[in-house]
């Protein structure tokens, strides 16, 4: 049974089934970690991202930022590190790989601020939800280009109040 705020890597035989799903992020070279959220039925892998960047504009954001990672510092732009809601994915327990370590202040923070993380990211699917629902937003980024795209039909089976 997959464990609710589990960070593990997603394996290989996950990204086989989806590598032609161009919006799932894939490091083949590098691990990808993922923190793993249950919601109703479904259970989500949203990505650790190594240099996010903040919207320009919009009341929704598609992030949770790292204010205290040990990362900050390996990006050269500005970005920051932060979990990424718009390039989430459904998983299974079968698409789980290994158990995977972060950042110790990440990790700490992560642990202050889950429930934030959930109501955000909980947030963010309605947003998306009712974007595709009512074909607003579409040309936003976070929208068209969201890995949740190819699980649709998942995410409109449920209710996420």
């Amino acid at each position: 049974m997959l464990e609710n705020h589990t960070i593990v890597r997603l394996n290989a035989e996950f990204f086989e089934k989806h590598k032609e799903h161009t919006e799932i992020l894939s490091k083949p070279k590098r691990p990808h970690l993922v923190l793993v959220v249950q919601i109703e039925s479904l259970t989500f892998a949203i990505p650790f991202r190594t240099s996010a960047h903040h919207p320009k504009h919009g009341k929704v954001s598609h992030c949770f930022f790292f204010s205290n990672s040990g990362r900050q510092k390996l990006s050269k732009d500005g970005r920051i590190p932060a979990l990424d809601f718009s390039k989430a994915v459904i998983v299974t327990e079968e698409d789980i790989g290994k158990l995977a370590m972060i950042d110790h202040a990440e990790f700490m923070e992560l642990q202050d601020n889950m429930k934030n993380i959930e109501v955000k990211f909980k947030s963010f699917l309605n947003f998306y939800l009712e974007s595709v629902k009512t074909e607003t937003n579409l040309d936003n980024p976070i929208i068209k280009y969201s890995a949740l795209q190819y699980f649709k039909d998942k995410l409109f089976s449920i209710n996420f109040d």
